[in-house]
């Protein structure tokens, strides 16, 4: 009776001991990150919001009233420079300070003297913060 020999399926043990390196060496490197404190703890940056805007115009001012949000893991502050509309520049504002982490910030007027708009239309501002953000939002002038 003739014995027949059965083909192994499966991997090469050269294969499997090589993959078994890698499996180790990445293992390693991932728990001594953890271990040593090379990866520091994750703060999410700012994130700052408008919560509706009131606008409002007097001759050739226009006002938006403000209120930040700030939803992120870090405090920021306003930069002192906002622009409403289409204004040319001369434009300010009055209440700013520091938005803290989870916050918000209320009582923030952004100012233009140069923009005469319609009262029912629809105007679109932007802030700009410290940390380089912009935060846009809308309003309606009333």
């Amino acid at each position: 009776m003739k014995l027949r020999r059965r083909k192994r399926i499966g991997m090469s043990p050269i294969i499997a001991t090589m993959f078994l390196i890698v499996v180790v060496l990445i293992s390693s490197v991932i728990l001594g990150t953890f271990v040593f404190g090379l990866m520091g703890s994750y703060i999410p940056p700012p994130e700052v919001t408008v919560a509706n805007p009131t606008c409002s115009a007097s001759g050739n001012a226009t006002s938006c009233q403000l209120t930040l949000n700030n939803e992120g893991g870090h405090s920021t502050a306003t930069s002192g420079s906002c622009s409403l509309g289409s204004s040319t520049g001369q434009d300010s504002i009055v209440g700013g300070g520091t938005i803290p982490a989870g916050g918000s910030l209320t009582g923030v007027t952004c100012v233009s003297h140069d923009v005469a708009i319609a009262s029912g239309s629809r105007i679109q501002g932007s802030l700009s913060l410290t940390d380089g953000e912009i935060v846009i939002f809308f309003g309606v002038l009333s």
